[in-house]
This record gives structure tokens, sequence and C-alpha cells, in this order.
């Protein structure tokens, strides 16, 4: 930064020297004002990249001069002409000053018409820093402000003149150089602190977000849920029949998604760039992909590793036990396969030490191959005994036996002491005398950090070059990418096919079912002691009303597939969470089935259980559902800001046909112009990222990777459906603070339905009066729509709990 910082002062010597000795009064006009002073002034002393500087951008009637950062524009500079001086009254130096005396009468005339059309400009576009200058004089100030007061009642910092910007240089540099501007320095100088928004109802409940209890129906079809549903997968004496029934094929296109099939279909496309990898699907419409297994007979000849990419949860590790138990069976019967899982094992420190010693223990207690039994080691090492027996130490063996003894034990001992040495000879020796292949799987990394995919990919990679082994990796596509572009990864060309998640609905009917099976059949587990049954008729019963509504409950399926996104493993965790859900009349779901044969799931019981989980409260840190009315400044537009940026990103994605991802800039530009700040803009795109609302990629224009956001099936459906739910609302009201006094003191801590209803009625109105505020003109998603459907559903619940006072 010291040289950058450096550079500034330097250049503003050269420019203060330039200026009085090319000093033409009020000649100069505008654009040579800006040529021979601003721009310099902008880029060689205050160090803007040109790159990030936007000249004559349209705003509303007028022009802006200058728009200052990317991917957002962080500062706005009104240029005037070199001729129109910003007469400042006597003594003002230097500083920091209350705008109103700096702009009272006609002296003050210039400076406050200049400071008014920034302001407009500033606030049409959310950019609160801005600032004034013909050239030699500076003026700056927080033009778009969130507290209320009118920018010129607020205060500006003034640089008089060029030499007092150099009098004071670490002051012009911190509040108006690029790096300043982006950590708010000059929000902090005039005092303008950012305040934040009122405390949303939950920071004022004595036991948020609470324990929901369950009874003891609900608690023990939560066990049983889990157990028939997800344990099933690990028990080896079920592992065949299970994956023959109940796996299902990667690469169908959901039917329910709220995205486009054109974004479904372009999932792993940002791989298929120029230079980029060699990318396949591991599976078409014809089955298993015919070059995965060609691929892994000759990856131990090509001696590079061979990587299946997807998104978490979709079903890489499934996959694998399909290929090894069922798909290739003949071929790994005939094999020695490693398994080397990642994500059972929570506190690696070493990773490549979990592989060699995870790959010891597989070798004896599937294949009974203990690599440290002393004959397996003398037979391993067998050529370095003999090259140990001819040397000169070998000469003990007729003149001290003893001796000799000892000698050859520590040379094996040091041997086995070489854990990767003497794993690799062991490998070798079984691969030589067994004629069988060896196929190594490092698996689940990709929920670990990026760094450690990329280690593993690393060792990976060694293994494929050093060991005897066809080597399979699993990572994450996006750590591949850039990696692959960029970073560790950019120097290997490995062999890589995706994998694409399987259609919700189609899992988990095939895994309702098998469950299903298992429990009429033996009402007891493989794994069980023999005289051990599970007899659960309520959980029978439960699991024929799911499996009723995974085959025919739209509406369920449509919920369940958008909201997982892709990530079966998180459609799993749906269900088993619904199935002890507290939140829910389990009795009454079991009662009606038995006595009509029939009981369809409606979306808010579901939904209810996904809300708010174990807790009495929506709780957004635990909760797998966004909530897409929060605010961080106490600006009640904010609450649309979300939604807004989801809708355009949709859009411009399904519009552009650039596998659905939008730039950071286009995003950033369209909530600007809504009057959006950088800040509220910042924290709604991370946010989304953090939901799963929005994938992020960095795209590669040239040399350099931009920022790209592309829309979810989770980010579409929170938009378009849950909105427009009482359910949703009745959830989100509790964390969304609220600007508005008169409707804060109306929602309150109520829970019987009537009264929820009641307040949730009350915060619909509450958003209407702060979308009035939003420039309706034009825009990709309307609150005013959205709350017409979510009137109709509060009626509608309203209806059923008092029909007296909304029978209307």
């Amino acid at each position: 930064m010291s040289s950058i910082y450096d550079s500034g002062k330097s250049a503003l010597d050269e420019l203060i020297e330039w200026a009085e000795s090319n000093a033409v009064g009020d000649k100069r006009n505008e654009a040579t004002t800006r040529l021979h002073l601003i721009d310099k002034l902008l880029i060689d002393v205050l160090r803007w990249p040109r790159a990030n500087i936007r000249a004559e951008e349209k705003a509303g009637t007028g022009w802006i001069d200058y728009a200052l950062g990317s991917p957002a524009t962080q500062l706005i500079v009104e240029a005037k002409r070199e001729g129109i001086h910003f007469e400042l009254p006597a003594g003002i130096g230097t500083g920091i000053h209350k705008i109103e005396n700096l702009t009272i009468g006609d002296k003050g005339k210039s400076l406050k018409d200049a400071l008014t059309q920034v302001a407009e400009y500033a606030a049409r576009n959310g950019v609160a820093p801005a600032g004034v200058t013909n050239g030699h004089q500076l003026v700056l100030f927080i033009a778009a402000r969130m507290d209320g007061v009118p920018p010129l009642k607020g205060r500006a910092l003034v640089f008089p003149s060029l030499a007092d910007m150099r009098a004071d240089f670490r002051l012009l540099w911190d509040n108006a150089s690029a790096s300043g501007v982006d950590a708010k320095v000059l929000h902090s100088t005039v005092s303008l602190l950012e305040a934040p928004p009122p405390e949303p109802l939950s920071m004022h409940l004595v036991n948020y977000p609470g324990s929901k209890r369950r009874n003891s129906l609900q608690s023990g079809l939560d066990i049983l849920g889990e157990l028939f549903l997800e344990d099933v997968t690990r028990l080896e004496e079920l592992r065949k029949d299970f994956l023959r029934e109940c796996y299902a094929s990667s690469g169908a296109l959901s039917q329910y998604a709220e995205v486009s099939k054109q974004i479904l279909r372009t999932r792993y496309a940002l791989l298929n760039e120029e230079d980029g990898p060699d990318v396949s699907p591991i599976e078409g419409k014809k089955g298993l992909n015919q070059h995965l297994t060609q691929d892994m007979l000759a990856a131990a000849a090509a001696r590079r590793p061979i990587v299946l990419l997807g998104d978490v949860g979709v079903g890489k590790t499934t996959f694998i036990q399909r290929l090894v138990h069922v798909d290739a069976e003949e071929l790994f019967d005939k094999a020695i396969s490693l398994y080397i899982d990642f994500g059972s094992s929570t506190t690696l420190t070493r990773i490549d030490s979990h592989v060699i010693e995870e790959s010891i223990r597989q070798l004896r207690e599937n294949y009974d191959a203990d690599i440290e039994d002393a004959s397996f080691v003398e037979a391993v090492h067998h050529g370095a005994l003999n090259r140990f027996e001819r040397g000169v130490v070998g000469r003990l063996k007729d003149i001290d036996p003893v001796a000799y003894e000892k000698e050859k034990i520590n040379l094996l001992r040091r041997a086995v002491e070489d854990r990767a040495g003497h794993l690799k000879a062991s490998l070798e020796h079984l691969r030589s005398n067994w004629r069988r292949q060896l196929v190594i799987f490092l698996d689940n990394i990709d929920q670990r950090s990026s760094e450690d995919q990329e280690q593993v990919f690393l060792i990976a990679n060694e293994l494929a070059q050093t060991w005897p082994a066809t080597v399979f990796v699993t990572l994450r596509p996006e750590t591949f990418y850039r990696s692959s572009r960029s970073g560790t990864l950019s120097g290997y060309q490995a062999r890589v096919f995706t994998i694409a998640p399987p259609r919700a609905d189609v899992m988990l009917q095939r895994r309702v079912d098998f469950a299903l099976g298992q429990l009429r059949t033996t009402g007891r587990l493989g794994s069980f002691p023999a005289n051990v049954t599970v007899d659960s008729e309520s959980l029978e019963v439960f699991l024929e009303i799911l499996a009723e509504n995974f085959r025919s409950n739209d509406n369920l399926l449509a919920l369940i597939d958008n909201l997982a996104g892709g990530n079966m493993r998180l459609a799993l965790t749906f269900v088993t969470g619904f199935i002890g859900s507290g939140h829910i009349d389990t009795a009454k779901m079991i009662r009606i089935f038995q006595e009509s044969g029939r009981y369809t799931v409606p979306l808010h019981e579901f939904l209810r259980a996904l809300l708010f989980g174990d807790g009495v409260y929506y709780d957004p840190q635990s909760s797998p559902i966004a909530n897409l009315f929060r605010i961080t400044q106490p600006d009640g537009r904010e609450h649309f800001l979300l939604p807004l940026l989801l809708s355009q990103a949709q859009i411009l994605g399904e519009r552009v046909g650039d596998e659905g991802y939008v730039s950071a800039e286009s995003l950033f530009e369209f909530s600007q112009n809504l009057g959006f700040d950088i800040g509220q803009v910042t924290n709604a795109l991370d946010y989304a990222v953090e939901k799963r609302l929005l994938d992020t990629a960095p795209r590669h224009s040239g040399e350099t990777p931009r920022l790209h956001y592309r829309i979810t099936t989770v980010g579409a459906y929170t938009t378009r459906v849950l909105l427009a739910y009482f359910a949703y609302v009745d959830a989100m009201l509790v964390d969304t603070p609220i600007v508005d006094d008169q409707y804060r003191n109306l929602i309150k801590d109520d829970h019987t339905l009537p009264e929820r209803v009641t307040r949730s009625e009350y915060f619909r109105l509450y958003l209407d009066r702060q979308w009035s505020k939003v420039k309706d003109s034009g825009l990709p998603w309307r609150w005013s729509d959205t709350s017409e459907k979510l009137s109709a559903d509060i009626r509608r619940v309203g209806r059923k709990a008092d029909p007296q006072a909304w029978n209307y």
C-alpha cells in the first residue's frame, strides 16, 4: 500500500507543478479541466484504476461525470470547469465543515448547486460518498443517507486547493482514494455512523429460539425414521439390494424446478471452456458412460487420476457404491478396492497420513493382508534383503549370526516405519502376486474447505503417478474450476466426469418404498440381533402416507425438489425431520389415513417442519429456509432487495443463455439504480450465496476473472412461491426488523392461530407501505403482486381460525 500511497503523493506534486505553470484562469472549459486536472487527480493521485472509472453515465435527465468503482459504483464525482471557483467563507481551510455554512447566500450558490446535483445522482444510484471538484478544489460528503437527514444538512470534507490537498495528503488519501472509499472512511470523517435497523421481535424473546417438545409418538417416529431412511444405506447386509432398488440415475431434469431447464442442463457447463479439462457426464441416456470403465482400466497406465465432479449431496458416494457393487461388480470382484472417506473423520490434521493409515487398515480387514506381518514384510522387501545379504553387513551371517539378525530386523523395521514407502511396495507386491488391479477412491472431501480439496487432489495425482493404481477423487465443481484455472490444479490435465443430481421425487419414492418393504417383510434390518425387530405400526402408516404423497402430491414434491436444490442428502434430511417434527399433528395424520386410506400432506405442514426445526421460533442460523425480508439498514425498501435481486438474476440469466450466469456488475447497477447502496447490495448477495439462493463462480474475460451469479431453484422458489404463504410470513416476521414504529408495536409474541393470522396481516400492510417507497416501474418482481396472493392465503387461514372475523 505504501508504494501506491507514495506514488500518489508524488503524482500530486507533479500535478501542482504542472497546474502552476499552465494556469489559464477561467478559459479552461469543463472537458479540458477534466482532461488536464481531474483525470490526473483521480487516476494518478488517488489511484483509482482506469478500468473502474466510467464517465458520462446516464442518470435520469442528467449525466454523471465520474462513476468510480467496480463491480459496484462506490463514488460519484461531479466535475465543474476550472473557472467555476467554489467561494468558501473567509478563513475556511482544509477540514470538516457544516454544508449549510459553506453554501450561504449568493457566494455559496455555485457550490450548493453542484452539491444538490450530485446528491440527486447519488440518491438515484444508491451511492453514499460523493464529491464535487473543479480540478483545484474538492468537497466530499455523504450524498445518500439512510438516517432521514437531508444530505445538504450534513457535513463535508473540504480541500480549498491542490496545495491544501498536498499539505494534508493522508486525509485526502484516506477519504478519497479507492482503498479509503472501500473502507468507508468518509462516513466516520464527517461523523456519519450507519444506524442499525431496529431490533426484530426475536431479540426481545427470553426463550428464543426455544425448543419444541415432542410427544412419545413423535420421538419414536423421529428415531425410527432416521433408522429406516438414512441408516439403512450403511448396512452391509442390505447394500446390494439397496443400491439396485433405490439408486436413481443422475442427470434427469426436474419437472418441478422453478428455473429454466437450460440452467439445469448447463449446471457444469462452465467447465467446458476453451483450454479446459476433458469433461464428460458420468451417465447418459443409455446408462453408465462407457468411457468411464475404459478410463478405469487405462488410468493406471496413463498415470492421471479420474475426477468425479458434483455439488455437495448429489450422490457421488452412492454412485461409487453402485459402481463397485452393481454396475461394475465383476471388475471390482477381481480388484483391490480401497475407499478413503474424508467425511467420516472430523478431526483430520494430516490428510496424507489418513490416506496411508486407512489403506493399511482396509487391506488388513477387507483382504486379510496385514502388511505389518513379519513374513509379509520379508516377502515385500525380498529384493532389499537379497542386496543386504550380498553387502558388507551380510558377512556377519557366518561370523556373528545374532548381530546379523539384528541388522536384518533393523533394516525391515526402517522399511515399515516409512509408512508411505512400505504401503506402496506392499501394493506393488499384492498386485504382482494376486494379479489384481488396484483402485483407490478418495471421497467426501467436498464437504471440507477448498484448500483441503486441493491437497487431496495433489495426493490423488501423486498416487496415480507413483502407485500401481487407478485413482478416483471427488471434488466440488467450483473448487476444480477455480483451481484448474489459477490454483493448485492448473498444471494438471485430469480426466473429469460430472455427476448431476437425480430427481428428488424419484429418489424419495424409491427410498421410502424400500424402507416399507423392509419393515413389512421382516420388521427388522439385517444388522439387528436375530431376536430384535422394529414393531412400529405408526412408522409403517407414516411411511405409507409419505409413499402416497411422493407419488401424487405435486405441491409437496415441488417444495422438496426446489429447496433441496439438487442436494439429495438435504432432501432426505427434510423428510426425516418431518417424520418426527413436533410442529405437526402426527396422531391426526395417522388417524385420517387409517380411516380413509389417504392423507394429502398440506404444504404448510411440511413447510413448518422445515422453518422451525426443533425450535419454537424461526432461527435463521439453523433453518434451511432464508428470510428474504431481512434488512441491514433502517431502510424499509430493503425488505424487497433480495427478491428483486433474485428475480433480476433469473430474468437476465435465462435471457442471455450463458449457462444462466450474470455479472456482478449488472446486479449492482440494477440495485443501485433503485437507490440501494453498495453495502446493502453486497450484504444481500453474500447472504444469497450463503443460503444457496444464488450460485457464484468466477467467469474469465481475457485474463481477469469476474464474479458472476446464477439463480438456484432455492432462490427462485423462495421468491416466487414461499413469499405468498402465511406459514412463511408467520415465521419470518419474528426475525425481521420493522422500521415503522406504529406497525412494530402491533407485532407481538402471539401463539394462538387467530392472533398469528392478525399479526401477519399487519406485517403485510406494513410491507405494502414500504413498497410504496420503491420505484415500481419495469421491475422483474413486484411486492404488490405477491401481497395480493399473500392476502388471499392469510384470509384462507383466518377463516379456519376465526370464521366470523375473516368472513369477507
